[in-house]
């Protein structure tokens, strides 16, 4: 959980599929978010991820210089996604930027955890203002994610549920059984694409 835990993950896998000699790879990251001014159950496929300035960047600190890189994910693949949610009416999916941060309270903007620096008007405006430059959810591993699967080469998106919306709560107030209901619809998305993979590569 979060950016450290995704890239040691990435690193291992990375490494065996270059020691399996894959090819034309691709990688898509499922989870669940808290959404910015859309409601819960939304699923938010990721065109470009963002840091909590919200500059379309991933920084990492190696030996002791700070090192810039790009967070884009791949469009046509964010594309062939929502097109493939056309085949899935129950629910909502849209395009959009995700932010991602180091920390699940403060850095998120919630006033629920064991410190809290700043008010509730204060949290609005900076959560309406994510909103206002094109962030519809917010989780903890896709700048890294996006950033890692650029500079290796690899075809990437990121596809997660929203279990809330931001802008009205900070505490998840669905039933379990709806949460779980959400949980699945990035994995009914996803397996619909892996489908037409599929029939594309054995078209009998």
């Amino acid at each position: 959980m979060g950016i450290p835990s995704i890239s040691i993950m990435l690193h291992g896998l990375i490494k065996l599929l270059y020691y399996a000699k894959c090819y034309d790879v691709t990688i898509i990251r499922i989870g669940t978010s808290g959404g910015i001014g859309i409601e819960p159950g939304s699923v938010v496929i990721t065109d470009t991820a963002v840091d909590s300035f919200f500059k379309p960047q991933f920084e990492q600190i190696i030996l002791d210089t700070v090192v810039t890189q790009s967070t884009e994910l791949d469009k046509e693949l964010a594309e062939e996604l929502l097109n493939c949610s056309k085949e899935i009416p129950d629910f909502p999916t849209l395009i959009g930027h995700t932010m991602c941060t180091y920390d699940f309270y403060e850095g998120q903007g919630r006033l629920d955890g064991a410190l809290c620096s700043f008010s509730n008007e204060k949290k609005l405006d900076y959560l309406q203002r994510a909103y206002k430059t094109g962030n519809r959810n917010i989780e903890m591993e896709s700048s890294v994610f996006a950033a890692m699967c650029g500079l290796c080469g690899l075809k990437a998106a990121v596809v997660c549920v929203t279990l809330l919306n931001r802008l009205e709560c900070d505490q998840i107030n669905s039933p379990h059984e709806v949460l779980l209901e959400y949980q699945q619809r990035p994995q009914k998305l996803i397996s619909i694409f892996i489908k037409k993979c599929l029939r594309r590569y054995n078209p009998k």
